[in-house]
Order: C-alpha cells, then structure tokens, then sequence
C-alpha cells in the first residue's frame, strides 16, 4: 500500500477519534454517493467504536450502516432519504467480522460478534434534506429505551456532510482503492503502516476558539486496510473533567467548532465536512 493511501488512512482514524472524544455518537446527517444506490445497507468500517465503563445503556461495539438511493439525484422529482443505522454488540470489541475480511451491512441484524454476543439496531436517524442538518430531529425516539421506558438519547450528534468509504456488495468501486481480489490482496500484502492499539491522550479541547484544558483523557485506536478504522473509548478519572468542560463551554445541542490537543502536541480539528453538537441532558448523567 502506498505511503498516500497510508498517510490517509491515518488522517482518517484521526479525524473519527477527534470527533469521538466521548462515548455515544449519534450519527444524523449523511448525503451519501451521488448516482448511488445501495445494495439494502452499506457498511461504514471508518466510525466502528468500543465503548466501556459508560453503563449499560452505552457500553459495547458499535458498528454503523447506511442505506439510501441517489440513482435519480439529477432529476426535478428527486426525493432525497438516507437512513443512518447503529447497530450495538453488548460485548466490547467483537467486531461482526474477522480481520481483513470486511462484509457489507445487509445482515447484521442479529448477526454474532466474532467475540461474542449479538449485533442488534441501536439508533436511527433519518435525513431527508441533504443541504440541512437534521441532528436530534432526524432520530427515531422510540427506539432504544431504557428499564424506565426513556429514549436513550446519544451524548454527541454528527453529521456528515461528504462521502466516505462504504461497503457494500454490489458496488466495491465504492470500497477505497481496492477494486477486486487481486487489489485487495496486493494491499494487504504491500501495507506495512497499519496501527494497531495505538494510545493517544487529549489534554485540552478547543471548543469555537476558545481553549480549555482538561485532564488527560485517553482514545486508542487501531487503522486498517480499507478504511476501517476502531476507535476505543472507556470511562476513565479524566472523564469528569471533559464533560465538565464540554457543559461549560457549549450550548445545549448548538453546533461547535471542535479542536482536540493533544499531550504530544498534536493538534486535530473537526474538518469542513462534518458538524457536531453536544447533548447535555444525556452528558449530565455522567456528571451525577
């Protein structure tokens, strides 16, 4: 795999971590390919996320689908729809898939993690606007609830307002640089960059230019071939700290500008193409 596609791939697992920076994303808005239709469910192996220590409500392996057709984008008629799916193993890190072996969505309702436990589908959101974002109106708020008969409302809401990789059957074009058998192999072969366990720790988060320091709050991440990144998210001391500077520094589900420092120095923004909001009903649960 070439020094490029490496770099990007990085950059990529970067970006998801970035905007990750604390357990239950919800993932509202996303426009899809132009002239696409999918196959039932594209799979999205870029946002795959383990989350622990969070509760029974939050805790497990999330993985993520999208489901839409663009095939008339062109025409006056267009009705625009494109329906994100999370999907949650109560099991931490078991992916519904083995290692470079990446399926599409069609099944993985109910499909088993390679670990343990089930996949089942956690939050829906549907976007019908591809120019607006949606965030918490284009969920379906009947679906999950708790033992009290609540919504289980994600702390974080994102769009995505470009194209990523998606995996899906009928359309491996759609699938990064890979294209066939031989591609994918010649890849695997050839990748000498891939990450695995990496460990980083945010010591300051930079919310519309403003910058306020937090304890060190450490994301692991692994990248892989293909786009599929995992990003590991687990409660730990510093917690406490992030969210309290999250709930002092935002508004209630108003859109941010977010930057995440790091302790090495590093420096990530939220790019262009995608937006973020913080729920603060379900964050000041974490505070109690």
């Amino acid at each position: 795999m070439s020094n490029t596609i490496n770099r990007n791939l990085r950059r990529s697992a970067l970006t998801i971590a970035a905007v990750l920076s604390l357990a239950s994303c919800g993932y509202s808005d996303y426009s899809g390919q132009p002239g696409h239709k999918t196959q039932k469910e594209a799979y999205i192996p870029s946002l795959t996320t383990t989350i622990t220590g969070y509760g029974d409500d939050y805790d497990g392996t999330y993985v993520y689908s999208v489901n839409y057709d663009n095939t008339k984008w062109m025409k006056k008629n267009y009705a625009f729809k494109s329906r994100i799916t999370s999907y949650r193993n109560i099991v931490v890190d078991s992916n519904p898939h083995r290692p470079n072996v990446i399926p599409d969505a069609d099944k993985f309702h109910n499909s088993i993690g390679f670990s343990g436990g089930k996949f089942k589908r956690y939050w829906v959101a549907t976007d019908t606007d591809p120019v607006e974002d949606g965030f918490l109106d284009n969920f379906d708020t009947s679906h999950p609830l708790n033992a009290d008969g609540e919504w289980i409302e994600p702390m974080l809401i994102l769009t995505i307002d470009t194209n990523i990789t998606e995996v899906d059957r009928v359309d491996y074009d759609l699938q990064s640089s890979v294209t066939n058998a031989s591609a994918l192999l010649r890849n695997l072969v050839e990748n000498g960059g891939s990450i695995k366990a990496l460990k980083l720790k945010v010591n300051a988060i930079e919310l519309n230019g403003a910058k306020i320091s937090v304890e060190p709050y450490e994301i692991g991440f692994s990248i892989g071939q293909m786009g599929l990144n995992k990003i590991a998210l687990h409660h730990q001391s510093a917690t406490k700290s992030v969210v309290n500077a999250l709930l002092n520094n935002s508004e209630h589900l108003q859109k941010v500008d977010l930057k995440l420092h790091f302790v090495n120095g590093m420096e990530v923004a939220m790019p262009k193409a995608f937006s973020v909001m913080f729920n603060h009903t379900a964050l000041k649960k974490l505070v109690k």
